[in-house]
């Protein structure tokens, strides 16, 4: 497997990790980042569309949608700095910027195993 393709696995993995959580418990995980509780659907929702935008990723990988690939790496990329706007303006907790490091990390990781793979 290519190693953008396991970049594509990872993020899929982690978008459907927090997908399930959100739908099924996510008050214990969102109170551990300082948000408090909610019993509105929002969270759940939430849950949902993560795990359907996961099986969009497995789905691309499944077909080496490499034109996919680069398209979430520009959707990826401005996370984290939108991210810092939101905890700078505060009207975001400055734990989101964990979950921006992260996907913008992925991004980037993406990126770079496009780039070396058509070099190659």
């Amino acid at each position: 497997m290519k190693m953008s393709s396991i970049s594509m696995v990872v993020f899929a993995v982690y978008l459907s990790c927090l997908g399930l959580i959100f739908v099924l418990i996510p008050n214990p995980v969102i109170s551990l980042f300082g948000f408090p509780p909610t019993t509105e659907v929002w969270i759940r929702i939430l849950g949902y569309v993560l795990g359907a935008l996961s099986f969009y990723y497995f789905m691309a990988v499944r077909e080496n949608a490499e034109s996919f690939y680069r398209w979430t790496v520009y959707a990826r990329l401005p996370i984290l700095p939108t991210f810092a706007v939101f905890v700078f303006t505060g009207i975001g907790p400055p734990v989101i910027l964990l979950f921006g490091t992260f996907d913008t990390g992925c991004a980037i990781w993406t990126w770079h195993a496009l780039k070396n793979e058509q070099e190659a």
